[in-house]
Parts: C-alpha cells; structure tokens; sequence
C-alpha cells in the first residue's frame, strides 16, 4: 500500500523558490541588524569621538598669542668700536672733543657714540673725523622692572622742553619708589645738556650698561 503524496513538479519548484526567497530574505534582516548595531559603535565621520554617556567633551580654548615686543629704531654717530671698556675710555679721554661721548656695550663690543637721534638726517657724519652713522633698534621692555618704563617714551621725544616739563612734575610730586631713581637720572642729564641727541645716549649708556635692560638690535 502507498501512503504518500504526488506533487506536481511545479508544486516542487514554487515550494523550492518560496524557500529561497524566505532564506534571502532572513540573511538581508539579519546583515541589516548587524549594520545597525556596528553604526552605533564606530565614532562619528567628523573624526570626533562622541560620548555615549556622561557630561558632554570640553574644547580647550586656545592660549592668546604674545603680544610683540615694542622696539624703537635710532641713528648713532660712532667714532669707533673696542673689544674692552678700557679701551674705548681710553680713545675717549685722547680727544678732547669727546666730552659728551659715551660707552655702548652692546654684545661683545664697546662702541664709542657721541650722538643718537630718531631721524637718520639729525646725525651728521665726518670724513675727517673718521665718523659714521649707525642704524639700530633697542628694546627697552625689560626696563620696566627697574622703574624705567618710560624710558621708551624719552628717547621717541624730540622735544627737550617735554623732558624738562616731565621731571618738573615728577620732582614736584616728590616721586618715590623706583620710578624715583629713573626721574632723577633725567634731571641730571637735562642739567648739562639740552640736546635731545646727547640725552639719548647718556640714557643708553647707563641703562645698558649699569642696569643691562637696554637690548640692542643691529
């Protein structure tokens, strides 16, 4: 006796594409699952992780930038430059014309200078003396810390009558502290000169040398 069933081959090849098409269908669900699940995983496209949890990042601000260091462009007549001090006061005290001369020590060298001006037309230059003009700039930023933060704003002046004016006010406001010092050394360069030329140089001179908060630039 027989028990089973005939099927029609075409009810063989429906049920064997329905399966296909069942199978097809499970395996397209299953990879979109898994898609999904590794989308939520990997960090963003930007490059930037982004937190799953907890308080949101913090961009750190970027530090200001340094502000420039101010500097002031001059013109000096040099006479000479030395490698010693005692040499450069030695060609000073030989020429009697050398006065107001003074000592810039200025890296390895002693330059002799006996004027300084803002304007290269405010330093005339010899031949005969064996003169020349010469270029530099200074920075007196570090200059502050010793009282003389101004000391900037006097050598940029052209007028002598502004510097009087200024240690006038100053001596009579009987300045202490630092800035004492700085004003007193003003008055005492104004007492024998009125050349703003000659001021600078002196300024320079001391500040460069007894302080050394005068950089030189050339």
């Amino acid at each position: 006796m027989k028990f089973g069933k005939r099927y029609s081959k075409a009810t063989v090849l429906m049920a064997m594409l329905h399966g296909v098409v069942i199978g097809i269908a499970a395996v397209a669900l299953i990879g979109l699952v898994l898609f999904m699940a590794r989308g939520k995983d990997e960090p963003s496209a930007s490059g930037k992780e982004v937190p799953t949890g907890g308080p949101a990042a913090v961009e750190t601000p970027e530090a200001a930038p340094t502000p420039p260091e101010k500097t002031l462009s001059l013109f000096a007549k040099q006479h000479g430059a030395f490698s010693t001090a005692e040499a450069a006061a030695v060609f000073i005290a030989e020429d009697p014309s050398l006065t107001k001369a003074a000592v810039i020590h200025a890296g390895d060298s002693y330059f002799v200078w006996s004027a300084v001006g803002v304007k290269e037309g405010e330093i005339e230059t010899s031949d005969y003396e064996g003169t020349y003009r010469k270029a530099f700039s200074v920075n007196t930023s570090a200059c502050g810390a010793i009282g003389a933060g101004k000391l900037n704003d006097v050598l940029a002046e052209t007028e002598i009558g502004q510097i009087k004016n200024l240690t006038a006010q100053q001596n009579e406001a009987n300045e202490e502290g630092e800035m004492k010092d700085f004003y007193k050394n003003l008055t005492s360069i104004t007492t024998f000169t009125t050349d703003m030329r000659i001021l600078r140089l002196q300024l320079l001179s001391h500040y460069s040398s007894t302080n050394n908060c005068v950089k030189f630039t050339f």
